[in-house]
């Protein structure tokens, strides 16, 4: 009985650093470049409507995403994790062909998994990632409700699926040479409507040795 619980506590205290060495928590931010599309078909009632506001078909607004993650289980060569992200990124131009409007805008608040992949150059670290949550945009227009200029921000369920790279600089931080994503926003009810989402990200990760 006394050599079970020998066993049983020398395998425990294996096991917690074990567990401990292959989580990871860590913190990252990007400069993110979006095209939201999809608009011109757009059933969101907008003001003024005649001939001289007719709208474009995408926008492109840019600007910050940050987050943090925890890689807390290991799969083979691949590394899960979880992650949380928001992203605020803006344009001065709207989706009109003659003027700029009120420009564009999309603010996200995210929660996803990942994954990141070993490799046999160790400073690579290429990973996948898919995340949901709310996206609030004005999309471009100047909706039901705008007065005097202002614009109204819808909500939005918001998916992504995004693939990135990750290389290692020092023992806490690593470049995010690239990543990049495809989803949509869709308000649903109503106005239900899919707003295609390409964005290219690059950035800084800065994680536990």
């Amino acid at each position: 009985m006394i050599f079970r619980k020998a066993v049983f506590l020398a395998a425990l205290a294996v096991a917690v650093p074990t567990t401990s060495a292959l989580a990871q928590v860590g913190a990252y931010g990007m400069f993110t470049v979006n095209q939201l599309s999809n608009i011109a078909s757009s059933p969101q009632p907008t003001t003024p409507t005649d001939l001289a506001n007719t709208r474009s078909n995408d926008v492109n607004p840019l600007g910050g995403t940050g987050g943090v993650y925890y890689d807390f289980m290991k799969l083979g060569p691949v590394r899960l994790g979880a992650d949380v992200r928001g992203s605020i990124l803006t344009t001065k131009r709207g989706a009109y062909v003659n003027f700029n409007g009120g420009g564009a805008r999309i603010y996200t608040a995210l929660g996803g998994v990942r994954g990141v992949f070993h490799t046999k150059y160790a400073p690579l670290k290429p990973y996948i990632q898919l995340s949901a949550g709310l996206g609030r945009s004005d999309y471009g227009l100047f909706t039901q409700g705008s007065t005097n200029g202002a614009v109204v921000l819808h909500n939005n369920f918001e998916y992504e699926g995004l693939a990135g790279l990750d290389v290692k600089l020092l023992p806490i931080m690593d470049w995010r040479v690239v990543e990049l994503g495809y989803g949509g926003l869709n308000p649903f009810g109503t106005y239900s409507h899919n707003y295609p989402i390409k964005q290219v990200s690059m950035g800084f990760v800065f994680h536990l040795p």
